[in-house]
């Protein structure tokens, strides 16, 4: 019998093979434990999993010590699992076994540890209150406890170490980990010391702490900004002309952070600061929380600044801000600025795939610098060009494209898959150069493509409409929206109709991409239409899919396979494109059924259409694991590889039934006799 099977064996119970064999209840739990403290330890990690549930069923000390000694091998998120729900299970003989001394946490940090996370939070507490009993917090936090704490500790707990760390028990060090203690139990619990915690502010001064502390203190004060009114105490640290350049930049973060009004008025206040130094900071972190109240304060230190490198130290902090730009352009004054802030502000706008084009021109002006409108368009064009070429990643610039925020495949359409409201952009790469393509994202307003100019309609109730012209009758207009949506107007409700001068592509599309990602998204449109992974010129493969999965209550209800033949309209299905190349990958996938976790999850499903012209015998290449299994018409074809059906002409359902914990890397359907439906 093999190992594998002896762990099944001890776990459900039972014995079933040829021959006589002693039953499964005629092992004693020592037997067990001879036998799993082997498997415990095997190289295979299946078989490390099998044992570790098996030991959940031996409710003993010696269950608990084998199966934390798990973590001394390599591990991976299964086997972490697995060792989580076992230690769960195991939770009272772990409590027993530590309160007897037959498990000693001495050099076993990270199992206890472990230990302490698995376990029902009221018990973490109880042991962590044992093993403190016995136990000293030196001043030096000699030790794990500082961090068990942070980690497990219930919040009498947490205040035991809140209080030796503002109460000055603590060294700095010890202080720094406590605090950053306290932080953790915030993010990863929601976790509070009990009590008032008002008296963290007693840290922010600079007399008695090191720069250390008072960084991690405005830290915690960031994740407490509703457990106390921190700004008052942060802002004298922000101001102070001794404060060091490390614990500046952290209070003005940290003030930036907790926002809300008081951070507003003190930063306000803070702009007005003699000191330049304290002045600009205050500006950048008020940007940060409101850029439309930041702007005068900007355009104030765009006439002041003289030095460049500062000036560009400035600017390059303030466009890091979404929208900052745009906003800033509007309010520069045309004359009055700074030569220097304004050619750094001019840099600053162009480096870094940086598309602040507006505002290159608003500071020239202001500054009284001579610059030609078009060659500083041109310039900025080809710069990022230039750099797309060079560094694009046209891998990452797809699902940059197929970004619900960025919206292109709203508008566009690949191969035939997405939206028709902009024009097609399937060999967009073949046909034209990368400047073109910077220039027609940059200023979708320069080159309207021909049939893409906006429509504006009054109609006579007063209301304005806006789309391109998608159809047009003798007694209706239909436009397109933005949106991708068709609405209908009727002619003797037209007031007035005229031809747009714009593109319905809105200027500013790249605000929300840092640099790297326009230079990606660039690389990928130059792509499009080139031979390769990016030529969706040729049919013959699905494009659009619906995705969808069944759980174990429609096992319980008799609907697993609901999916199989239920109407697309159904409201599970979830409309998905496939790249490019016409796969559908395995994130994509998991992503469309709520992530990597395999609870209550039987199967996944990916749906298409197709159809064909006559009757006959056809073939459908289905490109996944060997597991995926296709379905066309309800009826069970086969699996991954070439298949062959009968089919009459018309319209046709294929369906792929994926094993959730067996997804494929790549999902395809290809067929060079079938017209796959793309609507």
């Amino acid at each position: 019998m093999s190992r594998s099977l002896i762990a099944l064996t001890l776990l459900s119970g039972s014995l079933v093979i040829a021959e006589p064999q002693p039953s499964a209840s005629s092992f004693s739990d020592a037997q067990r434990l001879t036998v799993l403290s082997q498997l415990v330890r095997d190289p295979s990690p299946k078989t490390r999993l099998e044992a570790l549930r098996a030991l959940a069923r031996v409710k003993s000390p010696e269950s608990v010590a084998l199966a934390l000694s798990v973590l001394d091998l390599p591990m991976d998120p299964t086997l972490d699992y697995g060792l989580w729900l076992t230690i769960n299970d195991l939770s009272l003989p772990f409590v027993q076994a530590l309160q007897s001394g037959a498990w000693k946490p001495e050099g076993k940090e990270r199992q206890l540890e472990f230990a302490l996370l698995a376990i029902p939070p009221d018990l973490a507490g109880q042991v962590l209150g044992k093993l403190l009993e016995t136990r000293t917090l030196d001043a030096s936090g000699t030790g794990p406890w500082i961090e068990l704490i942070g980690r497990a500790g219930t919040p009498a707990q947490l205040r035991l170490i809140f209080d030796r760390a503002v109460g000055g028990t603590f060294s700095p060090a010890a202080t720094s980990r406590a605090l950053s203690a306290l932080a953790e139990a915030v993010r990863q619990r929601k976790a509070f010391p009990e009590g008032d915690l008002g008296a963290l502010a007693s840290l922010f001064a600079e007399e008695n702490h090191s720069d250390s502390v008072r960084i991690a203190a405005f830290r915690l004060a960031v994740l407490w900004k509703e457990r106390g009114d921190w700004v008052s105490g942060i802002k004298p640290a922000a101001s102070a002309a001794s404060t060091t350049p490390a614990v500046r930049t952290s209070a003005f973060e940290a003030l930036r952070s907790i926002g809300g009004k008081s951070a507003l008025a003190a930063l306000s206040e803070l702009i007005g600061n003699p000191n330049p130094l304290i002045s600009r900071s205050a500006v950048v972190a008020l940007a940060g929380l409101d850029i439309q109240r930041a702007v005068p304060a900007v355009v104030d230190q765009a006439k002041a600044m003289t030095d460049e490198s500062v000036a560009l130290e400035f600017w390059r902090a303030i466009l890091g801000v979404k929208g900052a730009g745009r906003a800033i352009a509007d309010a520069l004054p045309d004359h009055g600025l700074q030569a220097p802030a304004a050619r750094a502000g001019m840099r600053a706008a162009r480096e870094g795939g940086r598309s602040e084009l507006d505002l290159v021109l608003a500071l020239a002006r202001g500054a009284g610098l001579t610059v030609n409108n078009a060659e500083a368009g041109m310039d900025l064009i080809k710069d990022l060009a230039s750099r797309a070429s060079a560094s694009g990643d046209p891998e990452r610039g797809e699902k940059i494209f197929r970004r619900n925020e960025t919206a292109c495949l709203t508008c566009h359409g690949i191969g035939g898959a997405g939206g028709k409201v902009g024009p097609d952009l399937t060999s967009i790469g073949a046909s034209a150069p990368m400047d073109y393509l910077v220039e027609s994202v940059l200023l979708p307003n320069a080159k309207i493509k021909e049939g893409y100019h906006a429509i504006l309609v009054t109609t006579k109730d007063g209301n304005e409409h806006t789309g391109t012209l998608a159809k047009e009758t003798g007694t209706e207009l239909i436009l397109r929206l933005a949106s991708g949506a068709e609405e209908s107007i009727a002619k003797a409700e037209i007031q007035k109709r005229e031809q747009g001068v714009n593109s319905l592509m809105p200027a500013g599309l790249l605000e929300s991409l840092n640099s790297q990602e326009q230079l990606d998204l660039f690389a990928f449109l130059s792509r499009l239409g080139k031979p390769g992974d990016y030529d969706a010129a040729k049919g013959g493969v699905a494009r659009h899919w619906l995705l969808t999965q069944t759980v174990h209550t429609d096992g319980q209800e008799g609907k697993e396979y609901w999916p199989i033949s239920t109407v697309f309209t159904d409201k599970r299905w979830k409309p998905v494109y496939a790249l490019v190349r016409g796969v559908i990958p395995r994130q994509l996938l998991l992503d469309a059924n709520g992530g990597e976790a395999w609870t209550s999850r039987l199967s996944f499903y990916a749906a298409t259409e197709f159809t064909v012209a006559q009757n006959g015998t056809f073939e459908l290449n289905l490109v996944a694991n060997p597991a995926a299994e296709l379905w066309v018409d309800g009826k069970k074809l086969g699996r991954a590889g070439v298949n062959r059906v009968e089919l009459a002409s018309g319209l046709h359902r294929a369906v792929v039934q994926i094993d959730p914990k067996n997804v494929p890397e790549n999902l395809r359907l290809e067929s060079a006799d079938v017209s796959f439906v793309l609507n």
